[in-house]
């Protein structure tokens, strides 16, 4: 039948494209779905961390996430507090000459159509704008999906597993009934590009600043001058403070540690916005004939933010289940829930952990007191450090989120 495959997955991001690899090289027949064409924007922080750079390598594709024009490498974090401390955490520039980077800063628009091509590549099919117009289901199993191109033609494609990859209002999870993502565990954020930022260097900034915590205002480096600008707070204090994204964004390029540093810039786009589905809560990602990955189960950092790591872990997840039910030729929910047991293992001891940091950085005194402590000790200042660099980061980052660690700096 030429249009059944054994996996359909709706959406090209990380999500999508890391589920069709790993499933591509276990041999599968799949589909790949993304209603636009890439390259595409997305808007985002544009990091890529540790995790996604494992993930990276196994497909060979860091090279060309090093060798892209538009990626820069970055070797540490600056913070500030409400009160305007500053921390750098990480070595000085010149210290840095031909180490492998702690990550890169890389737009989305580059990073996705890195993964995406190959996707595309390895997947038996691949529809580029196409929109997923509804799941089809027998006997309250999912076995396929309702597409219409951009002409307007209607088909539909079967399959033994469809896997919503299609972000944060992933068509597929509301088909499928997935909980709605409550303002408690969602960010909304603002996005632009700037160049002529001064005082850039290859570390990214976040700024704990007065009127945006929960939250924070971020600075990522890019090459030729350029920048990643953004704001980020939880919905549930933005829509109780009724808070305007745009005027915090502006206001916080006003700022007094921030003023001169952009008197000579000027942005290159509008302020984006988008929303965040955190891992702090994550939906339910399993049933009769279908996964969600990345985004749509909400698996994004409480804490910095980040989602593209979890989201190509995801689809390596997503890939090992999809091939056992394809070896036992079960795809019940029964079968499927093992993606669940996956994440729980994998991911939820940190996404909790993360999320505890996220409500002790609620408090603008503890933001105040760790980051004035650690820019005057260097033990608290290198274990910020490990936490947030190191392989054994998960470790320190639950020490952080415990009372003894916080005792230690009072006391410190």
């Amino acid at each position: 039948m030429q249009n059944k495959f054994d996996v359909i997955v709706v959406g090209g991001g990380p999500g999508g494209s890391s589920t069709t690899l790993y499933c591509a090289s276990k041999g599968y027949k799949v589909l790949l779905i993304d209603k636009k064409k890439f390259p595409r924007d997305k808007i985002c922080g544009d990091a890529l961390g540790g995790k996604g750079l494992k993930v990276m390598k196994d497909h060979n594709l860091l090279e060309q996430i090093d060798k892209a024009p538009e990626s820069e490498k970055v070797y540490g974090v600056i913070f500030s507090s409400p009160k305007g401390k500053v921390l750098e955490v990480g070595n000085p520039p010149d210290q840095n000459t031909g180490k492998p980077p702690a990550g890169y800063v890389c737009p989305r628009k580059v990073t996705d159509n890195i993964l995406f091509q190959a996707a595309k590549k390895n997947a038996a099919k691949t529809l580029e704008e196409h929109t997923v117009l509804d799941i089809i289901k027998e006997d309250g199993k999912v076995v396929g999906v309702k597409v219409r191109d951009n002409e307007g033609n209607v088909e539909e494609y079967m399959a033994n597993v469809v896997v919503g990859a299609d972000g944060a209002s992933s068509l597929v999870g509301v088909k499928v009934g997935a909980e709605k993502v409550e303002p408690e565990h969602h960010v909304v954020a603002l996005r632009q590009y700037w160049e002529g930022v001064e005082g850039m260097s290859d570390k990214i900034e976040l700024h704990f600043m007065e009127g945006i915590l929960p939250g924070y205002f971020w600075i990522f480096p890019l090459p030729n001058g350029k920048a990643n600008v953004g704001i980020g707070i939880l919905t549930k204090f933005q829509r109780e403070q009724r808070i305007d994204l745009k005027k915090s964004l502006e206001e916080a390029i006003e700022h007094p540690m921030m003023k001169d540093r952009f008197k000579n810039a000027k942005p290159l786009e509008d302020a984006k916005g988008w929303g965040l589905p955190l891992g702090s809560k994550r939906r339910k990602g399993y049933g009769d004939g279908f996964l969600l990955v990345g985004d749509a189960c909400s698996l994004i950092d409480p804490f910095s933010g980040e989602g593209v790591g979890n989201a190509l872990i995801s689809g390596k997840l997503a890939a090992s289940v999809i091939d056992n039910a394809h070896k036992k030729g079960d795809f019940s929910a029964e079968t499927l829930k093992e993606y669940d047991e996956l994440l729980k293992e994998e991911m939820d001891e940190e996404l909790q952990t993360m999320y505890k940091l996220q409500k002790l950085g609620r408090h603008k005194f503890l933001l105040n007191l760790i980051i004035d402590k650690a820019v005057r000790n260097k033990e608290i200042r290198d274990f910020i450090s490990n936490t947030l660099t190191s392989e054994e980061g998960i470790d320190y980052r639950k020490k952080m989120a415990s009372p003894g660690f916080w005792l230690k700096v009072l006391i410190s």
